[in-house]
């Protein structure tokens, strides 16, 4: 075998073995740590990050930050997205080499002005998903003082597709279990969820004879809110009011969007005058207009309770289904990876450190 042939055959088994590696990872955050770990075995910068795109304030994070003192100034800081060379590479998914920062009107200084650091040189390629970036890996100045060179840039884009495809998979496998247990709106329990929650609380009641309360809640006029202010400024009452209930009821209890602007709350051994005093309390905090959306609104609470053998039993008189077809809103599909992926990381981090 000739000397070029060995040479190939070296670098594609050090390719499938880091893609092996970064594939197995299971998290969002094992894999992020898991590409940086290669990416420091094989540049050694000074420093380098990865930067992930929130869709909601159209800013890059600085999700992952590894290298000196300044990586600890530098994780979790925003910076627009069309900001310095980073905002660069993601506005327009292309990979580029800065070899000398002071001299391209594209750098900004604000990062080294917060951090003390003094960048000379930047490489960095764009994270992409069906060809949409969503993030940015990003190298910043050698230890040895030699420059990025072409070849740096062609094995980084290489990783950088690796990285891609195992976010993308640790991304989907979050988004899934997201989808089988919350309503992606307003991030609390969804009707199926809802449903798995009622029939072990049902359960419980048949075997233990205790009680079971529930509220029943809608948005007055909500057809109304959504005509005159738009759908953003409903899906704003939808996640006040989710918000709401979750922060103001026990650990315990089950707050669930049944369907359009119907939510339940499942209120575990508690009989009927004590959810009627829940759902009151509920109503008077409202009421209050504490961190209200931009348009005021009100709610109408039904309240049941019993020790009930079905769902039917304790919703007895009110129209509810919960095994049937309608209002299936908890059923959205996340299409866009870059309006969650920094949410689905923080969850990650903080169920991490719990």
């Amino acid at each position: 075998m000739e000397g070029g042939e060995t040479e190939e055959l070296i670098r594609l088994s050090f390719f499938t073995e880091m893609a092996r590696d970064i594939a197995s990872a299971s998290t969002l955050r094992e894999t992020l740590d898991r590409v940086m770990a290669h990416i420091g075995k094989v540049f050694a910068p000074r420093t380098w990050s990865v930067l992930l795109h929130d869709h909601e304030s159209d800013e890059l994070e600085f999700a992952v930050v590894t290298g000196g003192e300044e990586a600890k100034t530098l994780k979790g800081h925003r910076i627009s997205s069309d900001a310095g060379i980073a905002g660069w590479i993601f506005r327009n998914g292309e990979p580029l080499i800065v070899s000398d920062v002071a001299s391209d009107s594209r750098f900004d200084s604000s990062v080294d002005e917060l951090t003390g650091f003094t960048t000379h040189n930047i490489i960095g390629v764009p994270l992409l998903s069906r060809n949409r970036a969503f993030g940015v890996i990003e190298l910043v100045n050698k230890l040895n003082g030699e420059p990025f060179t072409a070849l740096d840039l062609k094995v980084l884009s290489t990783i950088a597709d690796f990285a891609a495809v195992a976010i993308e998979k640790a991304y989907y496998l979050k988004a899934l279990g997201k989808l089988a247990s919350a309503d992606d709106l307003t991030g609390v329990h969804n009707r199926r969820s809802l449903s798995i929650a009622l029939d072990r609380e049902l359960a419980r009641c048949r075997r233990t004879g205790g009680a079971l309360g529930a509220l029943m809640i809608d948005i007055d006029d909500f057809k109304k809110i959504n005509d005159e202010h738009g759908h953003a400024v409903g899906d704003d009452v939808l996640r006040h009011l989710a918000r709401l209930l979750e922060e103001n009821v026990r650990e315990v209890d089950v707050v669930a969007r049944y369907g359009g602007d119907e939510f339940i709350v499942l209120l575990p051994d508690v009989e009927r005058p004590e959810a009627g005093k829940v759902g009151d309390r509920l109503a008077a905090l409202l009421e209050a207009g504490d961190d209200s959306p931009p348009v005021d609104y009100r709610i109408s609470i039904g309240v049941y309770s019993g020790r009930p053998d079905s769902a039917r039993e304790l919703f007895e008189g009110a129209d509810i289904d919960l095994y049937s077809d309608k209002n299936r809103d908890d059923d959205t599909t996340i299409a866009n990876m870059d309006e969650h992926i920094n949410r689905f990381l923080t969850e990650e981090d903080e169920e991490r450190n719990s």
